[in-house]
C-alpha cells in the first residue's frame, strides 16, 4: 500500500503594515474588484492551505482590522512600522506557533498573486531541499518568497528597511525559483493602482470585471539545475 507524503505545515505572513508615502494614502485599503488589496491578499493566503495567516499592521491598523474581520489570522501590530519592512518581516515571524515549517513572506499589493503560487513557494522547500524558494518573474526574483524553519533566525535578524530580498541575494547557495511571469504588479504609487485597476479608478468596484488571478494557470517551478 502506497502511503501519502503528509506536506508540512506551513505559513503565510501578509506585510500589511506600510504608510504607502509614495501613494498618498495607504495601499491596504485601496478598492479592487469588490473588496481591499489587503482583503484580496489574506484570503489568497487563506485559500493556499497554510496552517497559519499571520497579518502585520501598522499604518491605519485599526482599518485594516475592521476589514478582515470574521476571517482566519492572527494579528501582530509592529509599532516601528515607519523604520520599513524589515520590522514588519520580524514581527510576523516572531509570531509564528513552534510546529511551523516554512513561512511565506507575501505583500498586501500583489493581488494577482493565486492560492496556488503561495503554496508551490511553501511546498518547494522541502521537495528541492532549499531555505529559501523565490518567485521569478520574466528572470527577476522577487516576492512573495518562502523560507524554512532554518531561516527564522535569519529573518528575526532583520531591520530598518531591509526586506526578505537581503536574504534571497545574500545566501551561499542558489535559491529554488518559482515562475509566476507576468503577474508581478504591485501597487507604489498611483500610476500603478491605475494601471492595474483602470476601471476601478472612476467606477463602482462591484462592478469591475473577473479577478484576473481566475484565469491564470498554476505557477511553474524551475531549478537552477533544471
Amino acid at each position: 500500500m502506497n502511503e501519502v507524503h503528509a506536506q508540512k505545515p506551513f505559513a503565510v505572513v501578509v506585510l500589511a503594515a506600510g504608510g504607502s508615502a509614495r501613494l498618498g494614502r495607504p495601499k491596504q485599503l485601496l478598492p479592487y474588484l469588490g473588496r481591499t488589496l489587503v482583503e484580496h491578499a489574506v484570503r489568497t493566503a487563506i485559500a493556499s492551505g497554510a496552517a497559519e495567516v499571520v497579518v502585520v499592521l501598522g499604518a491605519e491598523a485599526a482599518a485594516v482590522r475592521e476589514r478582515l474581520q470574521g476571517l482566519k489570522v492572527r494579528f501582530v501590530t509592529n509599532r516601528d512600522w515607519q523604520e520599513g519592512m524589515g520590522g514588519s518581516i520580524r514581527a510576523g515571524v516572531a509570531a509564528l506557533s513552534g510546529h511551523i515549517e516554512a513561512a511565506v513572506i507575501a505583500l498586501a499589493d500583489q493581488p494577482r498573486i493565486t492560492p496556488d503560487h503561495l503554496r508551490t513557494l511553501a511546498h518547494r522547500i522541502e521537495e528541492a531541499e532549499k531555505t529559501i524558494v523565490a518567485s521569478s518573474y520574466d528572470g527577476v526574483l522577487g516576492a512573495p518568497c518562502a523560507f524554512a524553519r532554518a531561516e527564522f533566525p535569519r529573518l528575526l535578524a532583520l531591520s530598518g528597511d531591509t526586506g526578505a530580498r537581503a536574504l534571497v541575494r545574500s545566501g551561499s547557495e542558489p535559491v529554488e525559483v518559482v515562475c509566476f511571469d507576468g503577474a508581478n504588479v504591485d501597487v507604489d504609487t498611483p500610476a500603478d493602482y491605475q494601471a492595474l485597476v483602470p476601471k476601478l479608478v472612476t467606477a463602482d468596484p462591484e462592478e469591475a470585471e473577473q479577478d484576473p488571478r481566475e484565469a491564470r494557470g498554476p505557477p511553474k517551478s524551475a531549478s537552477p539545475t533544471s
